[in-house]
C-alpha cells in the first residue's frame, strides 16, 4: 500500500443520496449538534445552506475553498464525508410541520435511558467523518465558522474506529468491551432501499433519497465489565469475542441456532443476551436498520470517581425509527443482559436531507416545495 495513499481519496459527495451513510466507516467522527440563532430568518437560512454545501462540496472533493486562506490545512482529503441532517424543529421554522416525515420525533423514553440535555436534539446535525483527524478538524471548524451568526454548537461528539489499512475495509468494529459490533447490516443496494432509503414522487418527490437517523450516546461501565471472564462476556453478548461468530457455532455472518442446547439441555444462546434480543423478530426483517458506530474515549469528568469516559457515538439509519430502531430497544431496554454495563445518556433524531447534484444544495427540494 502507498505510504500517501490517502491523500488523494475521494468519495463522490454528489448524487441521488448522500455520502457518510452506505460506506463504510472511516477512522475519526466529529459530529456537530446546531441551533439556529432566534433572529434568523427563511432567507437566511437558505444562504447558510447554501454556502455550507458549496464548502462540503469542495472539501470532499479536494478542490479550493474561495477565501479559504489555510488550504494545506485541507490538502488531504482521506476519504471525507460531510453529511446534514434537519431536526424535527426545522419543519416548524419553514412552516411546513405537516412534511415531516413518519418516524421524525424525539425518541420514546425508555424505562432505563439515563439521557443528558447536553447530548439532546438540535436544528441540525454534520456528520463529518475522515480518516485523517487534521483534516477532520479542519473541515469541522470550517463548518463552525461558516455557521457563525446564523446558527450556534450546542455539542460535539468525537469518535474513532479502525485506522485506515489496519483491517479490510468494511471489517465490523469492535466496541470498548471488545466485542464485534455491527455485524447485522444491509449490503446490497436492495437491502439500503428496503431498509435506509425513503423514496418519493409526486408530492412527496422531496423525501426521495433521504433517510432519517437516531444518534444515541451510550456509556460504557469498563470495571464491572473487566470482572467478567471471557465465557461470561460471551454469554452476555451472544458471540464469541474472537470473530464475532454466534455461540451457537460458525463465523461472524452465520445465522444463529436459538435452538442449539448444551450437554445439560440449557440453551447455548441466552434468550436475553444482546443477540437474542437484537436479531430482528419480525419474519419480514422489518425493523433491520443501518448500524454506524464510533467508540468514544473522552478525559473523565472532574470529581468523576470512574477514570474512564468511554462508551459509543451510536448511529442508526432506517426509513422510520417507530418499526425499526424503536422497536428493537424496547426489547433490549426490558430483558438485555448488556444494560448491567452501558447506560443510554444521549439521544436525537434527524432527517438525512436527500443527495445534491452539481447545482443543487442540502435540503432545497423541501425548502423550494
Amino acid at each position: 500500500m502507498s505510504e500517501t495513499a490517502l491523500q488523494k481519496a475521494t468519495i463522490p459527495f454528489d448524487g441521488r443520496v448522500q455520502s457518510g451513510v452506505e460506506q463504510p466507516p472511516q477512522a475519526h467522527l466529529e459530529m456537530l449538534g446546531m441551533n439556529l440563532e432566534p433572529s434568523l430568518d427563511q432567507a437566511a437560512f437558505i444562504e447558510m445552506l447554501k454556502d455550507l454545501t458549496a464548502t462540503a462540496r469542495e472539501l470532499t472533493q479536494g478542490n479550493p475553498i474561495p477565501n479559504f486562506l489555510a488550504p494545506e490545512m485541507v490538502a488531504v482529503t482521506a476519504n471525507l464525508t460531510i453529511t446534514c441532517g434537519f431536526g424535527e424543529r426545522i419543519f416548524d421554522f419553514l412552516g411546513k410541520p405537516e412534511l415531516k416525515p413518519e418516524g421524525l420525533h424525539d425518541i420514546p423514553a425508555f424505562k432505563l435511558d439515563q439521557l443528558q440535555e447536553r447530548w439532546g436534539q438540535t436544528d441540525l446535525v454534520f456528520q463529518i467523518c475522515c480518516d485523517d483527524p487534521g483534516t477532520l478538524f479542519a473541515a469541522g471548524r470550517l463548518l463552525l465558522v461558516k455557521c457563525q451568526g446564523k446558527a450556534t454548537l450546542q455539542w460535539m461528539q468525537k469518535g474513532f474506529t479502525y485506522a485506515y489499512g489496519s483491517a479490510p475495509r468494511g471489517t465490523t468494529p469492535r466496541n470498548p468491551f471488545g466485542q464485534v459490533d455491527g455485524t447485522v447490516n444491509p449490503s446490497t443496494a436492495e437491502d439500503f432501499s428496503e431498509q435506509v432509503w425513503l423514496d418519493g414522487t409526486g408530492e412527496q418527490a422531496y423525501l426521495d433519497g433521504s433517510t432519517i437517523m437516531v444518534l444515541r450516546r451510550i456509556q460504557n461501565f469498563l470495571n464491572p465489565w473487566e470482572l467478567l471472564d471471557r465465557p461470561a462476556r460471551e454469554r452476555v453478548i451472544g458471540r464469541k469475542l474472537s470473530d464475532g461468530g454466534p455461540l451457537s457455532g460458525g463465523g461472524e455472518f452465520d445465522e444463529e441456532d436459538m435452538d442449539a442446547v448444551d450437554e445439560s439441555g440449557n440453551f447455548v444462546i441466552n434468550r436475553r443476551s444482546h443477540l437474542a434480543l437484537s436479531r430482528e423478530h419480525e419474519d419480514d426483517g422489518s425493523d433491520k436498520l443501518r448500524r454506524r458506530a464510533f467508540a468514544y474515549d473522552d478525559a473523565p469528568e472532574p470529581g468523576q470517581s470512574d477514570l474512564t469516559n468511554t462508551g459509543l457515538v451510536w448511529i442508526s439509519f432506517q426509513r422510520n425509527p417507530d418499526r425499526q430502531f424503536t422497536a428493537i430497544q424496547k426489547r433490549l431496554d426490558m430483558h438485555d443482559l448488556l444494560n448491567k454495563f452501558i447506560s443510554h445518556i444521549g439521544s436525537a433524531v434527524y432527517w438525512i436531507v436527500p443527495g445534491t447534484s452539481t447545482e443543487t444544495y442540502w435540503g432545497q427540494a423541501l425548502l423550494e416545495k
